[in-house]
């Protein structure tokens, strides 16, 4: 009984390490470099339950220059794909599991992965929308850390904006003192305005094409979102007069704000779309200097090649030649050696 139970153990244990091998084929994943430094550098990570053929890769950074990152941008747009990437590529790590990024991602060991994730409005127990995801929060706080990283989607939705927004900055605001690593998403412009002035935090966005009215899924650090209805009504009908009458209600300040923001949307698309192309030439650049070494080691082999060849040659000549040399200098002597016994026997029969 004892060695069928060891046996068992053991055919468990390869069949486990087996199955995290099949999934590290299937989803292409590449083991993650591991730090405890509360570091993350996700490299083109794609969400592991999402079609391979169709999922957008998206790179994810933090805990260097900022411990929390708030993702804007429109519905359906991809911030929750991000964030839910963020968390499941992090426990996978932590698992022992490859992670479907590239080269070089790094991980950290965290002690909790706290998560307020979808709409958790209950019925049985009466709670609203705002009340569950707040309930949720309350066990967070009470136990987030500077060993924990925090995810929270649309924080501070379902209730007043104003208050809801305050409610953000302020959860946001004791989780950066915390040390807390934070990634949450949010409608609220009062939230990227506060990325903006606060040092810690920096704001994300999700990119959305308004020309074909559907999203890229596109994750751009370093630029808050732009909300895009104004554009997007426009684009499905509504007359000009009610989308002017309605910028009239947003104040001056905001609209410029937003503008700022389409401004430095195309400004990073812009200089984003660069950026590929500066990849793509540095990458044909590496393969032309490969091509090069590779062609300048073959033509350096054929060239030692030849002149190896030509040493054998020039000493099998050398060597012959010698020969030959050795050969007539010996038939020489010989010569000289009969032409002198010729002579001494001539002497003699004059002597006689």
């Amino acid at each position: 009984i004892d060695s069928i139970s060891i046996n068992n153990d053991i055919l468990s244990r390869l069949d486990f390490i087996f199955a995290k091998a099949n999934l590290s084929i299937e989803l292409k994943c590449m083991p993650p470099i591991i730090n405890d430094e509360g570091y993350i550098n996700i490299k083109n990570g794609r969400h592991p339950l999402i079609n391979p053929d169709k999922v957008v890769p998206n790179s994810i950074r933090l805990g260097r220059d900022y411990n929390v990152l708030v993702i804007t941008g429109p519905n359906t747009g991809g911030k929750t794909v991000t964030l839910k990437t963020t968390g499941l590529l992090t426990l996978m790590a932590l698992a022992g599991l490859q992670i479907p990024a590239e080269e070089g991602s790094s991980i950290s060991v965290f002690d909790d992965v706290l998560a307020d994730i979808g709409d958790e409005q209950s019925i049985e127990q009466s709670l609203s929308t705002f009340s569950s995801h707040m309930s949720h929060i309350v066990s967070i706080m009470a136990e987030a850390s500077e060993k924990s990283l925090c995810l929270f989607d649309e924080l501070g939705a379902g209730t007043d904006p104003t208050e809801g927004a305050a409610l953000a900055m302020a959860i946001l605001d004791e989780l950066y003192m915390r040390g807390s690593r934070v990634v949450a998403t949010t409608h609220y412009s009062e939230l990227k305005a506060f990325a903006l002035q606060r040092d810690g935090i920096e704001n994300a966005s999700v990119e959305f094409n308004v020309e074909t009215l559907r999203p890229t899924y596109k994750l751009f650090i370093g630029i808050p979102g732009k909300s895009n209805a104004f554009e997007i009504s426009k684009r499905l009908g509504l007359n000009d007069e009610i989308i002017n009458k309605a910028k009239e209600f947003v104040s001056k300040e905001g609209l410029k704000f937003e503008d700022l923001i389409s401004n430095l949307q195309k400004d990073r698309i812009a200089a984003e779309q660069d950026r590929e192309k500066a990849e793509l030439l540095k990458k044909e650049a590496e393969r032309i200097h490969g091509e090069y070494l590779n062609r300048k080691e073959r033509l350096d082999k054929a060239r030692d090649a030849v002149i190896n060849e030509a040493r054998q040659k020039g000493r099998s000549l050398i060597k012959e030649t010698k020969e030959e040399a050795d050969e007539i200098i010996k038939g020489l002597r010989k010569l000289s050696e009969i032409q002198e016994e010729s002579e001494r026997n001539k002497k003699i029969e004059e002597a006689r």
